[in-house]
C-alpha cells in the first residue's frame, strides 16, 4: 500500500496536482512509521520536504529535509544522506545562501561519485552549475552544465534533460545572449510539455523574472536599431 501510494503521490507531484500528492505522501509516511521501516520513513520525509520546497513552504522543508538526513546518517544509508544533502542544497540555492548550497552539492556529488549513482551525479551536478551562475561563474556553469547533460542524455532523464536546457539558457542570458537564451528556453518548454510536467511554482516565478530580463534586453537592442543579432547570439552559449 505504501509503495503504491508513494507512486500516485509522484505522479501527481509530477503534474503539479500537490493537494493531492501531499495528502498521499502523508498517507504513505503514517503507513511507514506504523511499520517502523525508518529506511522508507526518510524517503517520505524527503518527498514531503520536496514538495513543500516546490510551493516556497522553505521552513516546512527545512525541517523534513533535516529530519530526513538524521534517519540515513542513523542507518549509514549512503544513497539517502546523498539524496537529502542534494535536495537541501537546492532549497538552500533558492534561499540565496550560495556558499551552504555549494557545500550540500559537493558532498552530494562525492558520494553519488562513490556509489556509482549516476542520476545522482547529475542532479549535483546541475545543482553546483546553478550556484556558479548565481555567482558569475560562468564557465565553470557551463562545464557543470554540460556534464550533467551528458549523462542525463545517456539516461534518457528526459525530465533532466529539461532542466538541464533551462540551466543554459539561464547562463546564456547571464552573458547577455538573450536570443540564445530564449531559443534554450522555448526547447526547455516544449519538453516540459511534452512530458506533462509543469515547472514548479516557487522555480516558475524566477523564471518568469528573467524571461522578462531577456525579452527588456531584445527590446533594448531594437530600439538602438541593431539590425543583426549581437555577436554574442551566434556564439553557442551552451558550450
Amino acid at each position: 500500500m505504501a509503495v503504491s501510494l508513494t507512486v500516485l503521490a509522484s505522479l501527481a507531484s509530477f503534474s503539479a496536482d500537490y493537494e493531492v500528492a501531499r495528502r498521499l505522501y502523508e498517507q504513505t509516511l503514517a503507513i511507514r512509521r506504523e511499520l517502523g521501516d525508518q529506511r522508507s520513513i526518510a524517503s517520505s520525509l524527503n518527498n514531503l520536504a520536496l514538495l513543500a520546497a516546490d510551493q516556497s513552504d522553505y521552513r516546512s522543508a527545512r525541517g523534513l529535509y533535516e529530519e530526513s538526513l538524521v534517519i540515513a546518517r542513523q542507518l549509514g544509508d549512503k544513497k539517502g544522506i546523498a539524496t537529502s544533502l542534494a535536495n537541501m542544497g537546492l532549497m538552500l540555492h533558492e534561499l540565496g545562501d550560495y556558499a551552504a548550497a555549494r557545500t550540500h552539492s559537493e558532498q552530494s556529488l562525492v558520494m553519488c561519485r562513490e556509489l556509482g549513482d549516476r542520476a545522482g551525479m547529475a542532479a549535483a551536478l546541475s545543482a553546483l552549475a546553478r550556484v556558479a551562475t548565481d555567482e558569475r561563474a560562468l564557465s565553470s556553469a557551463r562545464a557543470l552544465h554540460s556534464e550533467s547533460l551528458g549523462i542525463r542524455l545517456e539516461l534518457g532523464h528526459r525530465h533532466g534533460i529539461a532542466e538541464s536546457l533551462q540551466g543554459f539558457a539561464n547562463v546564456a542570458l547571464a552573458l547577455t545572449c538573450p536570443l540564445r537564451a530564449a531559443c534554450l528556453w522555448g526547447a526547455a518548454e516544449r519538453l516540459r510539455s511534452e512530458l506533462g510536467s509543469p515547472m514548479p511554482s516557487a522555480e516558475r516565478r524566477r523564471y518568469d523574472s528573467l524571461v522578462r530580463a531577456a525579452r527588456e534586453a531584445c527590446r533594448i537592442r531594437e530600439r538602438a536599431g541593431a539590425t543583426t543579432p549581437h555577436h554574442g547570439d551566434r556564439q553557442d552559449a551552451t558550450g
